[in-house]
């Protein structure tokens, strides 16, 4: 669910924000990360959810972005571009694609700029490959291409922590389950132990119960003021953050509709389907 925690631990892990509390291990050893520079240089990468290109500037520009090759001109320094496309051509290749290292960045989709990401994670010998929400923006194609190219750093032996809400996605490419709740560690498990519904019920729960028969009360509000009501069922509310009920769709508590709202609250209405928490 949103609030988590999972996204903010993944940053911590990449040195984006800076941790209050923990240690991280890496290959058996304690390391501090105080910046993505130094996460890089451990091997750590991040695939982030809202990409940051820079579509104006040419597919192996945006690779090696602060890390240009140079070459020497008299006591100056310079890019050099040969070697650059060059090096990033052969990075596109490892991930199975075949842009053009020249070409603009903004002509790329969304996907094919994740593939670049992606590429720029492998061409730095990444060890642990971090995919917070990688999915949220790809169509179906692009989704299977991601997926055969995680596959394919799976058996180069690369690490991966994959961030997503879509359980058949998790149930499909996952080794083991990571669950957090409310910004704390709820377990792990092989992903091959667990049913759909008992992730679910792990994600809103400590017993880990079967939900499939619970019933929900999804309450609107204005402000503090109720403004309407809704009971849902849990296929309802499977992705945890979207789901539909008969008021309209809702999505990390927004929707489009006649009812006016900005927040809702989601309480089980049996006992004894769902243990209170």
């Amino acid at each position: 669910e949103n609030g988590a925690g999972k996204s903010t631990l993944m940053k911590c892990l990449f040195g984006i924000y800076k941790m209050d509390a923990g240690e991280v291990y890496l290959d058996g050893q304690k390391i501090e990360v105080n910046n993505p520079d130094e996460a890089m240089k451990y091997g750590i990468a991040m695939v982030h959810q809202e990409l940051q290109p820079v579509p104006a500037r040419s597919v192996a520009e945006n690779l090696y972005l602060g890390r240009f090759p140079t070459k020497g001109f008299g006591p100056f320094k310079m890019i050099d571009h040969k070697t650059m496309y060059a090096e990033t051509e052969r990075w596109l290749k490892e991930v199975k694609m075949d842009f053009d290292p020249k070409a603009q960045l903004g002509t790329l989709s969304i996907g094919q700029m994740q593939s670049v990401e992606i590429a720029k994670a492998v061409s730095q010998q990444a060890k642990v490959v971090i995919f917070d929400e990688p999915t949220s923006s790809l169509s179906d194609n692009e989704v299977e291409a991601l997926f055969r190219i995680m596959n394919d750093l799976r058996d180069k032996g690369v690490a991966m922590v994959y961030i997503s809400h879509k359980m058949d996605e998790i149930k499909r490419i996952a080794d083991d389950i990571t669950i957090m709740r409310d910004g704390t560690y709820v377990g792990t498990w092989p992903a091959a132990e667990l049913s759909t519904d008992q992730i679910i019920a792990k994600c809103k729960n400590q017993t880990g119960q079967d939900l499939s028969m619970a019933s929900f009360l999804v309450s609107y509000y204005s402000g503090d003021q109720l403004v309407g009501t809704q009971t849902a069922s849990i296929g309802d509310i499977c992705d945890g953050q979207e789901f539909v009920v008969n008021a309209g769709l809702l999505y990390d508590g927004w929707y489009e509709n006649e009812l006016e709202y900005d927040s809702y609250t989601i309480e089980p209405i049996s006992a004894d389907a769902l243990a209170q928490g």
